[in-house]
């Protein structure tokens, strides 16, 4: 959203939910939140692709970068966007006939797309087809890798009693041990969207061994996959969800943030077993790898459940590309998440997201969607993370040094980056959402910031203090 975005400022306006097939953005009737600037740029202004789809009145917005690496690689495994009321088996004909070396690799059931490998031949004629509103790649994220809920406040806001108490806080990420007793007790339910792409060696780790699983265990981090050198590398999602809403358990250095909270984790991430793809990421093998698809697949499994779970916020510790120093929603494959993130703020659901750990005046994607809520990170003195990504495109600053929480195996671990500070926000939603129930996301939003405190350095953007922030919360 970005300290001066307009979910933050223009609190007068609405926002309507999307059509669950789609989320296809304004020009194709889902919602777009008026902004207070322009909300269209990126670093160095939109991709040629896009100048020419806007003069061309509907044609479809092409990715940057798509055509050079399809050029380079041959293939690029790529999402395909579909305009509302065009069904998808024509496109998935036309994909496969015009070109023996594209293949369409997964078609998932009402989500307004489909994910296929694309040649020269088939991205020559998607850029034609007026069904088509986007063509780019499949991008992958990475994870960004006993003070801090003394530092935000939100001990002092538990014991007046705003715990987060009938709220929940999803968390995307690399699953759960739902055993855990930060954890145990809290969890409402549990999905799975991973990936299975022999080609470069991904492999799900749904523990249900195919692409989608959902209900009990089906984020669980406890399975053979997770497993890499004899330790469970599966750990990440674990650590946030405990940041969050853990409650003290025996051996927890105190409460998560929104100890009341439920939590709702899903999987999104894959594993891969191949030198190549890893290399991709700048990580060695096995690595461990979210796919775009996925994310936008669990989005709206999240908007589908929020009103019935009372999703306040959605964490994403994740990310990739950048930096950005202006909002990206101009760019396809960096926003391909603002439909999905729209439709959340709609349902009153704030999407949270770590702003990376490049140290660099700019935040990665998606962070720099202009509805993301992005964060960046302090140590316990309050002075910027040196490891943080800062800049106009944070809405806030969260503790993220040496933050112990819960792992796997019933244990506990201390772990720095963006990653960790973006829970604390996630989970300072849902004690909010229980504080001051009639609040929106871009209000509740601008009480964070307003009752944060001053970081050096880091301009207008606070870091946050739950304890202010509930001070004037009628007793329950």
């Amino acid at each position: 959203m970005g300290s001066r975005s307009a979910l933050a400022c223009a609190l007068t306006l609405t926002t309507m939910l999307a059509a669950p097939a789609g989320y296809a953005g304004a020009r194709d009737g889902a919602p777009e939140i008026v902004r207070g600037e322009s909300s269209g740029d990126v670093s160095d202004g939109p991709p040629r692709e896009v100048r020419r789809s806007a003069r061309d009145g509907g044609r479809p917005k092409v990715g940057r970068g798509l055509a050079a690496r399809v050029r380079a690689e041959r293939r690029v495994r790529s999402i395909v966007e579909l305009r509302p009321g065009h069904p998808m088996s024509g496109v998935v004909t036309d994909v496969e006939r015009v070109s023996p070396g594209s293949r369409v690799l997964e078609t998932p059931a009402s989500a307004g797309f489909l994910v296929a490998e694309v040649d020269a031949a088939a991205l020559a004629e998607l850029r034609k087809d007026r069904r088509v509103r986007a063509v780019y790649a499949d991008r992958l994220s990475v994870p960004f890798l006993a003070e801090s809920t003394r530092v935000i406040g939100s001990d002092v806001a538990n014991a007046a009693g705003w715990t987060g108490r009938g709220a929940t806080v999803a968390v995307l990420d690399l699953g759960v041990d739902g055993d855990h007793p930060f954890l145990r007790g809290r969890i409402v339910d549990q999905a799975c969207f991973s990936t299975t792409d022999p080609s470069i060696g991904a492999v799900s780790l749904c523990p249900n061994g195919r692409d989608t699983q959902t209900g009990p265990g089906a984020a669980s981090s406890s399975i053979r996959r997770c497993m890499a050198g004899g330790v469970n590398e599966c750990g990440h999602g674990t650590h946030v969800a405990g940041i969050a809403a853990g409650r003290f358990a025996r051996g927890a250095p105190a409460n998560g943030v929104a100890p009341g909270a439920s939590i709702l984790p899903v999987q999104v991430f894959s594993r891969l077993d191949s030198p190549a793809g890893c290399a991709q990421v700048g990580a060695r093998t096995p690595c461990f790898v979210s796919y775009t698809s996925d994310q936008k697949l669990a989005l709206q499994y999240v908007a589908r459940v929020a009103r019935t779970r009372n999703v306040a916020s959605v964490n994403m510790s994740f990310g990739g590309s950048g930096p950005y120093e202006r909002h990206c929603d101009a760019d396809p494959e960096a926003a391909a998440l603002k439909g999905e993130f729209d439709a959340l703020v709609g349902l009153r659901v704030a999407p949270v997201v770590a702003a990376g750990n490049g140290a660099r005046a700019g935040v990665t994607a998606p962070a720099c969607v202009s509805s993301a809520v992005a964060v960046g990170a302090t140590d316990d003195a309050d002075r910027i993370a040196a490891f943080s990504n800062r800049g106009p495109l944070l809405d806030l600053f969260a503790p993220g040094v040496a933050i112990t929480s819960s792992v796997p195996d019933d244990t506990y671990g201390t772990m720095s980056g963006t990653s960790m500070s973006a829970p604390h926000v996630a989970g300072a939603f849902a004690v909010m959402r229980q504080a001051y129930p009639g609040l929106d996301t871009a209000r509740t939003l601008r009480r964070l910031q307003e009752t944060g405190r001053p970081v050096p350095g880091g301009g207008s953007v606070r870091r946050l203090d739950v304890g202010r922030a509930t001070t004037a919360a009628a007793p329950r």
